[in-house]
């Protein structure tokens, strides 16, 4: 009922005035509200930028942890006393004579 009321249209005069004489307080309040949209964005932006990090972080220890593994492997696996009873056991090679040599020349 007030709202509605003719006689003293108190919402239709603070716009009015608003609008009409008070842009500075107008513009004052845009930037605050824009500011402050801004602000709460970044926020958002920078928490999911740490929280990546952090995932990448992680993802980077465990990379690192199997390439030390990885190259621990390697080592062990290229070692040549391994390499040789590999050879002699399993595919029954040994080691040739000098005698047994046979050269080829082309």
């Amino acid at each position: 009922m007030l709202f509605n009321s003719e006689r003293y249209p108190l919402q239709h005069i603070v716009i009015e005035d608003l609008f009409s004489t008070n842009k500075l307080a107008l513009v004052l309040l845009f930037s605050i509200v824009l500011t402050g949209i801004g602000t709460v964005w970044m926020t958002h932006k920078t928490r999911a930028l740490v929280s990546e990090k952090g995932e990448l972080t992680f993802e980077k220890q465990a990379l690192e942890n199997e390439f030390l593994n990885l190259k621990l492997e390697e080592t062990t696996q290229s070692d040549n006393t391994r390499i040789e009873a590999i050879a002699t056991v399993k595919l029954g090679m040994k080691h040739v004579e000098s005698d047994q040599e046979v050269v080829i020349l082309e």
